[in-house]
């Protein structure tokens, strides 16, 4: 068996390969061409919550398994909040081809989810880029934006003065923008017109009504039906779009809370992001409108960059 490294993920997966890839997983999936079962969820009283989730993309000679784990109160004991490692199989004989670990792979996969998603639904012309969160799934958004729109400047906030302070440092250097660090969720909000939520938050963090009129936002944080990023404000006013309409309804937090207040129906939910690439469903946004794209992460995407990844290690025998 092959154990990918952190490191081979990242060489091996840059941003414009890795956005390509989640363009063709959402269309191979909106066009019956990959087979992405809903995931099985499992919390432990007291403990993690675990996600297994397959995926097969029809002519890949490969199956993927994703298990991923998150507890929030890892960060208490000084281990990480969200771990995850991706398992990938021959699709013919089922043996076990090879590991790959998934803190690195599933950043580039989701932020190149949200940079298809942006590219849809964003304005052209919009320029700063606010973050809320500061970790890997953060940092990977802004090279992966900056494969669709000219960012300009980047706002970010997160819990840790020094932190957030450490990240736009980083971010100006690494990514060649503008980076600041903001004081309150409030104000990167106040500040930016294309907005990414990267947190562990079960609570919304910002007020909706605070976000512009002809913003775009990412929300990608929040994975359990009890937890949410954003409001019931900000998802009623928005033009909704989901990676899966089944995941969402049943998973989504940002979603599940506002149905269950009677607030919006299932039907508030106008397209999956596949079916806006394959125009099989088509939206209307005028410039003074708010589009949020609320991903949960499907496994297609992981599916697809681990063939990629391990095509190029293997090359031919694969």
């Amino acid at each position: 068996m092959l154990h990918v490294t952190e490191a081979d993920v990242r060489n091996l997966l840059p941003f414009s390969k890795a956005v390509e890839l989640a363009r063709q997983a959402y269309l191979k999936l909106a066009n019956g061409k990959a087979v992405n079962p809903e995931r099985v969820w499992l919390t432990v009283p007291g403990g993690a919550s675990m996600f297994f989730m397959p995926a097969y993309i029809f002519g890949q000679r490969t199956v993927s398994v994703k298990i991923a784990r998150l507890n929030a109160r890892n960060s208490a004991v000084s281990l990480p909040a969200v771990m995850s490692d991706i398992l990938v199989y021959d699709s013919q004989s089922g043996v076990l081809l090879a590991e790959i670990p998934g803190e690195s792979l599933t950043a580039i996969r989701t932020a190149a989810s949200s940079a298809v998603a942006t590219d849809v639904l964003a304005r052209r012309d919009v320029k700063c880029l606010g973050l809320l969160g500061a970790g890997r799934q953060a940092e990977a958004h802004v090279p992966a934006i900056q494969q669709v729109r000219d960012i300009s400047r980047v706002v970010v906030y997160s819990r840790d003065k020094a932190r957030r302070e450490a990240f736009a440092r980083e971010i100006s250097r690494d990514c060649n923008v503008e980076a600041l660090a903001a004081n309150s969720p409030e104000e990167v909000v106040k500040k930016s017109d294309l907005l990414v939520t990267a947190t562990t938050s079960h609570t919304p963090l910002f007020k909706g009504e605070l976000v512009k009129n002809g913003s775009h936002l990412n929300a990608i944080g929040a994975a359990e039906p009890n937890a949410r990023e954003v409001d019931t404000t900000l998802v009623k006013r928005s033009i909704l779009v989901v990676d899966s309409r089944e995941q969402a309804i049943s998973t989504y937090g940002d979603i599940i809370v506002p149905i269950r207040e009677k607030a919006i129906e299932g039907t508030h939910i106008r397209a999956e992001l596949g079916e806006l690439l394959t125009e099989k469903r088509s939206i209307s946004c005028g410039p003074n409108d708010v589009t949020l794209f609320k991903s949960g992460g499907l496994a297609v995407l992981d599916a697809i960059a681990a063939d990629h990844i391990l095509s190029q290690i293997l090359g031919k025998n694969l």
